[in-house]
């Protein structure tokens, strides 16, 4: 987000170069920046001494690479070369950028990943929404870095997600997807991580400027805009079982509606 992540994680990456072998995991549309910024901001890095993963089989130079860089969209559980080449390299020193894509703690590639940042040296995950939505979101980020500093899943998702049972019927089921002791979890995550606004970084801009621009939309978008929000009035006012889960739906597909709308100004 403009805040300079990329070039301290750099930084601190380079303070620690002889313990590299570095591995930097980033979102597929980031691995070319990612590699820009690289030899820019360490000039004696020669071309060769970069290994950019481009498929599962793609193995050869992880070990004979200074620095290899991968997608997220690679690790899958079909992938055995790579993932066995990743874990004879004994990274010393891993980025992960746009960490927020370890929030699922059933993802494939959070159970993949994990493993690997905690048995490096030194980690630093990079992102600007560590949390999307819910406390839920953090534990994999947590954990990957300090693991069980916050005690297991079981015990973080009681303490700050508000764990409780469901029924469905006649059967139970968790419900983590709640908030409870929020004060406590931002003063730990204090202790962990490292939180800047643009206004603290980027001194010589003028404040934002929020601003209001009334257009008319077209008719098909006016229809489904209008679709929407009556479903939103139905949803308000039923006892829905699913109503959480419903409502959330329900906003990702106004807040995409929005996004069409923004894209267009």
């Amino acid at each position: 987000m403009g805040l300079g992540k990329t070039i301290q994680a750099i930084s601190v990456a380079y303070v620690f170069k002889r313990e590299w072998p570095l591995l930097i995991v980033v979102p597929s549309s980031l691995k070319y920046p990612w590699i820009e910024e690289l030899e820019k901001w360490i000039p004696e890095l020669d071309p060769r001494d970069i290994s950019l993963v481009e498929s599962k089989t793609d193995t050869m130079s992880i070990g004979t690479s200074k620095v290899t860089i991968l997608g997220y969209g690679l690790l899958t559980t079909d992938a055995r070369p790579l993932l066995e080449a990743l874990n004879k390299q004994r990274f010393g020193v891993i980025l992960v950028d746009e960490s927020h894509y370890l929030k699922s703690r059933n993802a494939a590639r959070s159970k993949i990943l994990v493993p690997i940042i905690q048995n490096a040296k030194r980690a630093i995950l990079l992102t600007g929404t560590p949390a999307l939505g819910r406390p839920e979101e953090l534990f994999m980020q947590i954990d990957a870095l300090y693991p069980r500093r916050f005690g297991t899943w079981s015990d973080y998702a009681k303490k700050y997600c508000n764990a409780h049972y469901k029924f469905f019927g006649a059967r139970r089921q968790w419900d983590y997807r709640g908030a409870s002791n929020l004060d406590e979890l931002h003063q730990r995550l204090s202790e962990i991580m490292i939180r800047r606004l643009k206004n603290q970084v980027l001194t010589q801009l003028p404040p934002k400027i929020r601003q209001r621009i009334p257009f008319d939309l077209p008719k098909d978008a006016a229809k489904e805009a209008s679709a929407s929000f009556e479903q939103w009035e139905k949803l308000m006012s039923s006892e829905s079982e699913n109503q959480f889960v419903e409502v959330m739906s329900l906003i990702t597909h106004m807040y995409k509606q929005t996004a069409v709308a923004k894209g267009c100004i």
